[in-house]
This record gives structure tokens, sequence and C-alpha cells, in this order.
């Protein structure tokens, strides 16, 4: 039976999210060998690191009996992505914390608003209002476009006769735009999403396969606006073109971040 196309399917995680005792299933076997990492007294998130680049991050809180239960679950992926941001706030949903971070933060030197979710919750010290860090940003999106080059993107946008055209390197914080204006948060959310469009050129890609669960997917490291990078990773069922150096990857993007360098 397919696997649906998930955020933990671009970093090659399978698992049916409509099954109950298939995430608990899940749960179970990638919970061995997990690395804990401490967040208060009775929460703690523990980390699955696959040798292809894959996260996964399973958060879990002390009961009064001793015993753990489960909060919740996020995939993420360690690349080379590279952006120097300005936090300029905190936009974690309080009825998550201490498990999701999100960060509202600025492109270094630039007006450019850009949100995302921390892949490591642990790093929430370090993303405090007015610091100026280095993060690992890795995009997934469930419609990627790939065109071969910057002359075929700019082809394929002169055919559908649209009167705006984007630059091939062009970044847009759609998660801070309500639905009703094209954007990518719910018209009745209290703070922006950490989602944006964007498009950028591959500088390096691979097909990869993740060792936990033997499910392949797409890397490629894109450079975009400000010349920042990027790390794309795609589910295999999502590509019907394959990227290369030099495509042009574009789309709507899913958001996550890990800090790198204060």
């Amino acid at each position: 039976m397919p696997i649906d196309v998930t955020h933990f399917s671009m970093v090659g995680f399978a698992f049916d999210p409509g099954s109950r005792n298939g995430l608990a299933q899940f749960i179970e076997k990638h919970s061995i060998g997990c690395q804990p990492i401490e967040l208060t007294k009775s929460e703690a998130v523990c980390v699955l690191r696959d040798p292809s680049g894959g996260d996964l991050w399973i958060a879990a809180r002390r009961r009064d009996d001793g015993g753990n239960e489960f909060v919740t679950l996020n995939p993420g992926f360690a690349g080379e992505g590279r952006a120097k941001v300005d936090v300029v706030g905190d936009n974690s949903d309080p009825e998550y914390a201490p498990f999701e971070i999100g960060v509202a933060a600025r492109f270094s030197g630039e007006e450019t608003p850009i949100v995302f979710d921390l892949a490591d919750p642990s790093q929430a010290a370090l993303t405090k209002r007015g610091a100026s860090i280095t993060v690992d940003l890795a995009a997934f999106s469930f419609k990627p476009e790939i065109y071969a080059d910057a002359k075929a993107y700019d082809a394929a946008q002169a055919k559908t006769g649209g009167k705006i055209r984007f630059a091939p390197n062009f970044f847009i914080p759609t998660g801070s735009f309500f639905e009703r204006a094209g954007g990518a948060m719910p018209n009745d959310a209290k703070r922006p999403t950490a989602y944006a469009d964007f498009a950028g050129k591959v500088l390096k890609v691979g097909h990869r396969t993740n060792a936990a669960d033997g499910r392949d997917f797409w890397w490629a490291l894109v450079e975009t606006y400000g010349n920042w990078t990027i790390d794309v990773v795609m589910d295999s069922s999502t590509v019907s073109t394959e990227p290369k150096v030099g495509s042009i990857i574009a789309g709507r993007f899913w958001l996550s971040g890990r800090v790198v360098s204060p």
C-alpha cells in the first residue's frame, strides 16, 4: 500500500499519518537508539539522525507515574544551506511549547522577513530577539516545480500569460499573508506560519535513501534571494523532472531551520 506524501516522506521517513496504529508503530520503531535532549525536568525530545541527512524529532513528557507520553513528532534535515538572519521575535504557539519553536526574523542586512520553525527546540535560547545567527534552512514542498534552467523557467511564466513574472531567485514570505490574499497563513490564524514561496538555482543535487526506513528522496542545495542557500527536500513521487545542477526549483515550502552559528 503506498504511503501518502508528507513532510516526513520528503526526508525518507515512511508511515501512514492516517493510522493511529501506524503512528504508534513508527514511534516505537524509531525511539530505539534515539538521542535524548532534555528541555525541562519533565520534557524532552529525542532525535534520530539518519545518514541521509533526514532527522526525526520525537517529543515526550514525563507523567506523574514515571512513564512517558508522546506529545508531537517533527521531521528535519541537516544539510549545507546557509543564511544569515537577524531575529525579530518569537513566533511560537504556546500550546506546543517547549517542543515547537517558531522564529520570526529578517535576512541579514535586508528588510525581507522570514519565518521558520526550529528543528531542534533546545536551540531556542539562541533565537532571542536581536540575535544575529546563521541557519541551515530546509525547505519541504508537496508540489516542487523544476525547470531545466532560468531560460526554461522564464518561458514557462511567459506561456501562462500572467502580468507578473518572478525572478529565478525570488523569495516571498507567504506564511505572513492570509490565504484569502494568496498566502499560506490560515484566515483564522493568530500568528504567521513557517512558509515561503521562492525560486532558486540548484548548486548541488542528490538522490538519497533514508537508511532507517529505506525510502528515497531528492535533495538539492538551492541558491535563492540574497545569494543565500537553502536545502530543498522532495518526496521522489512528486518529482517528475530530474533536478540537475543549474536547474531552477520553485514552489511553496515549509521552512525548518537549525542554528549552525550564533
